[in-house]
């Protein structure tokens, strides 16, 4: 008589894998050696200037932009080396291979600009069509000029599970939902619901959670957000206490109907939000990256 495969003992076998493959994860050496020679070559071996380096400036570069493809710096070669070395081990087989668009797992930005500024207007430097309807002072709009920089840096990119249902990913959902207008506090309060199977957790994004399942697998538990935070250097969104996504600022955008003076003071705390997260995880990652950046280590297998 053949021995019968409960749920039960499928739920026990794929965790042991799952924890195996985490285990036996490593850096890829392709991924070291890009990240080893852009910081040789374009930081002057400082690492500490990746913190606000604008990976913008890589679109057309042949080595560390997208070369055959389309660019995107959430997506561009440096970003994949960097999500390969630090985040290798926060989701089943994540690697420089399985990065990117079409594939299990892509880069993502968190704290948006478009959804709060506009896109940058031709040939009009610093201004942006979605903060010239309110009505802003010239020193709003040089804040706004070095955050479009900011959020193009290392402290504002991170992977996220990337299959998709109906072309619609995690990373497209929570940009275009009505009520989240891409903020990361409210879409981290709705996959903590979802995680749980919380009866008020958003439909679409359960789906989306149920297509990752294997990636989401170790945190569909009680703390499972605390440790989805943990694995990519989001702690300052989440209470330490609780393991609840902190509401740091509410979603907004600059085509919802408000008056100019509202706008303008939401728009200068979420510069002041945004680029204090940004700039606290970023020097995170860049302690965690110091030591694979090491030249006297042997370079990681492939």
């Amino acid at each position: 008589m053949k021995p019968r495969i409960t749920a039960p003992l499928l739920t026990a076998i794929l965790f042991i894998t799952l924890t195996c493959a985490s285990a036996l994860a490593a850096p890829s050496r392709k991924a070291l050696n890009l990240l080893r020679q852009f910081v040789a070559e374009e930081l002057d071996d400082n690492l500490d200037a990746l913190a606000d380096f604008d990976l913008a400036t890589l679109e057309g570069h042949p080595l560390y932009g997208a070369p055959g493809r389309t660019f995107d710096t959430d997506d561009c070669n440096l970003a994949r080396a960097i999500f390969d070395i630090l985040y290798h081990d926060a989701f089943p087989n994540l690697s420089w291979e399985t990065l990117g668009t079409g594939r299990p797992y892509r880069g993502d930005t968190l704290n948006s600009f478009h959804t709060h500024f506009g896109r940058p207007i031709p040939d009009q430097p610093g201004r942006f069509l979605g903060l010239e309807r309110h009505q802003p002072s010239d020193t709003l709009r040089a804040r706004a000029a070095t955050f479009h920089s900011t959020y193009h840096t290392i402290g504002n990119l991170a992977p996220l599970p990337n299959r998709s249902l109906n072309r619609v990913t995690l990373n497209t959902y929570r940009g275009t939902h009505a009520a989240w207008r891409d903020a990361v506090p409210i879409f981290l309060e709705n996959l903590s619901l979802a995680l749980l199977n919380h009866p008020d957790a958003d439909a679409t994004l359960s789906e989306l959670v149920e297509l990752n399942a294997d990636a989401f697998h170790e945190f569909r538990k009680p703390g499972g957000l605390a440790l989805f935070a943990q694995r990519l250097d989001l702690h300052e969104y989440v209470h330490p206490a609780t393991g609840q996504p902190i509401m740091h600022y509410t979603p907004n955008a600059h085509f919802i109907p408000q008056s100019n003076p509202s706008y303008i003071a939401a728009a200068n705390k979420y510069i002041d939000v945004s680029t204090r997260l940004i700039q606290q995880r970023a020097e995170r990652m860049i302690t965690r990256l110091r030591p694979f950046l090491d030249t006297q280590r042997p370079p990681a297998p492939q």
